[in-house]
């Protein structure tokens, strides 16, 4: 769910810690990493770290929980493409549909 970003806060610090948040995700050799592993690998307090995720809409890509209670995970559409091979895309696009 994206959060509102009406607060001029939440959105300078979107703004400033997006560029750590999707260059944690670039740098992991998972496809798709919980938002507390990104906060965990950035630093930043997770809600930062949340905010970030659900205001790049155009660059980060959403995975549900693979179990029932599980994390939703997040990766970017590059990351993806770079770490998951033809076949496991395609069974995850199977899987989502």
């Amino acid at each position: 769910m994206p959060q509102n970003t009406a607060d001029p806060q939440t959105g300078r610090a979107a703004v400033t810690d997006e560029p750590a948040v999707l260059a944690a995700i670039g740098r992991s050799h998972e496809s798709w990493l919980s938002a507390e592993a990104i906060a965990g690998e950035t630093g930043l307090p997770l809600e930062r770290v949340r905010t970030v995720l659900d205001t790049t809409a155009e660059d980060v890509i959403v995975a549900q929980a693979g179990r029932p209670g599980g994390p939703v995970r997040y990766s970017t559409r590059e990351h993806y493409r770079e770490t998951a091979g033809l076949l496991r895309r395609y069974f995850d696009a199977l899987v989502s549909s």
